[in-house]
């Protein structure tokens, strides 16, 4: 990366023994970063393992040798005081592995006058990501990275602001040092870090994530060679952030809610809320828990999550029950709003004379107020689309194509009122064994920890053994394309983009396109999508990205009396297949166009707008 204008900076690593480590750090430093005005300069906090010496004997590096140790603070204060122009602190664990990482977090920096710290991207020795910015949840005060540790598949690929960045590789523009100094000194190292970014933006100084950017990470390297106490100095350390930001960081919250849903499951409601939740919190609404299942009892892998069931329960503020319309009855807020969906063609008389006694309701799109209001409802109705998160679904996830096959990918339920077998015969129909494709069917079984809300009766039960049999079945052609089949495989859903995107083409066949998020997700990933032109789908078609495939309505086994949902024919299935296939390249371009649309005006962010839009309008009344 070439920078029109290179501003001399200085990189500041701090070191207090571990020799090894810091040689390591100074030579991916000095082999691996290609701007051209950069220094040096070790601060060295008293190390007796030979660290000064060493470091007095390279070519390029200033030295200065506190003679013991200041702390991370204080040792870092005594390198930005030496210093003239920005600065970069960089963790002697660390390890440079991308040539240009300086010059792109300084263009970040610099590419606004508000923005006055750059972090970036930190994975850790075995290559997972765990850290693309911080947050501090309530009521913990337990500071927090994220994601926290996760296969790094390419997330958070975008510069963003944040509320925070760890100091192991942060950017600071001298505009910053000049206006707030620099660390505070009541820390002795943690915390200190948040507080800076804190106190960077009470000054007008946001704090980003350049997503471009990876940096390796030992993590905490020194603490461990050193043998300090780590649980007593980080709980010293948060005391002082306690008495400095407890009060700010509450009043940050300008809306109230309660959330009633599931949380712990592996469903749609509990994937769907755990999304929700963090975009509330960062759009500044004070969110407490309730359950539709036992998970009040237990903690949580999410902290944030974790943090909001800590809180106390409030009844006087809004309650939004996001789960099946059996359950609204537990709704017990000031005002209380249904947040539901139904892969019908209307709501069944229970579920609408449970939204009836409700304060309003929300649906996931236009379709869905149109079934409500030819169902009966009444009360107060608003569209709230689900959404996508745009760090985890976007072209430059990481993929695993197949090679030399068109691979169509169907996430599917499997039974009786299902379109699996349809789509299936459909596939083995129209594809013959010479045809490069192939059909990859990732089917799961029923939901259950979540009401049945979209469990069959007549679903999998027996896994991989009771596919088998109704594959064998059908008594499906011989000479036909493959097929593959993944039964019950357990995929991290922040993986789903990667799968996605290790496809040509995603087939939402039958009511798993309810309420929408597969086909969003797959968009968002820039990948082609072929959905029944029904419900919220339908809303999604535009012809090329996504193409609709025609069906009729047909009544829903084991729903109540008289409803119905789409039922694409075989014959509809093979001829969108055949089309897809054969316009896979135009296709696969408009899909890449509207994937940024896609990304930013249905990410979960600003879905969480649209909601504290609603939940402030509510509170004026």
């Amino acid at each position: 990366m070439a920078l029109a204008y290179a501003r001399p900076v200085s990189v500041i690593v701090l070191t207090w023994n571990c020799l090894e480590v810091t040689k390591n750090c100074l030579r991916t430093l000095l082999d691996n970063t290609t701007h051209p005005d950069f220094q040096v300069m070790v601060v060295d906090n008293g190390s007796t393992d030979g660290t000064p010496d060493w470091v007095a004997s390279i070519d390029g590096v200033s030295l200065i040798a506190n003679g013991e140790n200041l702390g991370f603070v204080r040792g870092n204060n005594v390198g930005i005081e030496a210093s003239t122009g920005d600065v970069v602190l960089l963790n002697n664990d660390t390890e440079i592995i991308q040539p240009d990482w300086l010059e792109r977090m300084q263009e970040l920096a610099c590419s606004a006058d508000d923005i006055g710290l750059v972090g970036c991207r930190l994975v850790n020795a075995d290559g997972r990501l765990v850290h693309a910015g911080t947050y501090m949840p309530l009521p913990s005060f337990w500071g927090q990275e994220y994601p926290g540790d996760e296969a790094d598949i390419g997330q958070y690929p975008d510069d963003r602001p944040v509320e925070g960045v760890i100091a192991a590789c942060v950017y600071i523009k001298r505009a910053v040092i000049d206006k707030i100094g620099g660390l505070d000194t009541d820390y002795f190292s943690y915390f200190e870090d948040t507080d800076y970014c804190l106190k960077a933006a009470r000054a007008g100084f946001q704090t980003w994530c350049c997503g471009g950017v990876t940096v390796k990470h030992l993590e905490n390297a020194s603490t461990a060679g050193n043998r300090m106490d780590f649980s007593g100095t980080f709980r010293k350390s948060r005391d002082v952030f306690l008495s400095k930001w407890k009060t700010p960081l509450e009043e940050r919250y300008t809306s109230r809610l309660t959330w009633h849903s599931f949380i712990s499951g592996r469903g749609l409601y509990s994937r769907a809320s755990a999304k929700l939740l963090w975009a509330l919190d960062r759009a500044g609404v004070d969110v407490n828990l309730g359950f539709l299942e036992g998970a009040e009892r237990a903690e949580l892998d999410d902290f944030r999550i974790n943090d909001m069931k800590n809180r106390p329960a409030d009844r006087d503020r809004p309650q939004v029950l996001f789960g099946p319309a059996g359950m609204l009855s537990r709704a017990d807020g000031s005002y209380n709003i249904a947040y539901v969906f139904t892969p019908y063609d209307r709501f069944d008389e229970a579920a609408v004379k449970e939204m009836n006694a409700l304060d309003e309701v929300w649906v996931t799109s236009e379709s869905q107020e149109k079934a409500a209001v030819a169902s009966g409802v009444k009360r107060d109705i608003q569209v709230m689309p689900l959404g996508v998160d745009p760090d985890y679904f976007h072209p430059g996830i990481k993929s695993c194509p197949l090679s030399g096959r068109f691979a169509f990918l169907a996430n599917l339920e499997w039974g009786p009122g299902f379109a699996g077998p349809a789509l299936l015969g459909a596939f083995t129909d129209e594809f013959s064994a010479d045809e490069k494709v192939v059909l990859v069917m990732n089917v799961a079984s029923p939901v259950d920890d979540e009401a049945g809300a979209w469990a069959s009766e007549t679903a999998i039960s027996g896994g991989s053994a009771e596919v088998e049999e109704a594959v064998e079945a059908l008594s499906l052609p011989m000479n036909r394309a493959p097929v593959v089949f993944v039964v019950d495989h357990e995929i991290a859903h922040y993986q789903s983009g990667s799968l996605y995107r290790s496809a040509d083409c995603v087939v939402v066949p039958d009511r798993s396109a309810e309420p929408g998020t597969v086909a969003i997700e797959s968009l968002a990933c820039g990948v082609p999508v072929l959905a029944i032109d029904f419900g919220s789908s339908s809303g999604l078609i535009d012809g090329s990205a996504m193409k609709g495939i025609p069906c009729d309505l047909a009544l829903a086994p084991g729903a109540a009396a008289g409803l119905k949902w789409a039922d694409p024919s075989r014959e509809s299935l093979r001829k969108a297949l055949r089309e897809a296939f054969e316009g896979s390249e135009e296709a696969k371009a408009k899909a890449l166009n509207a994937s940024e649309g896609i990304r930013f005006q249905r990410s979960w962010d600003e879905v969480a707008r649209l909601m504290k839009e609603r939940l402030d309008a509510i509170a004026r009344r």
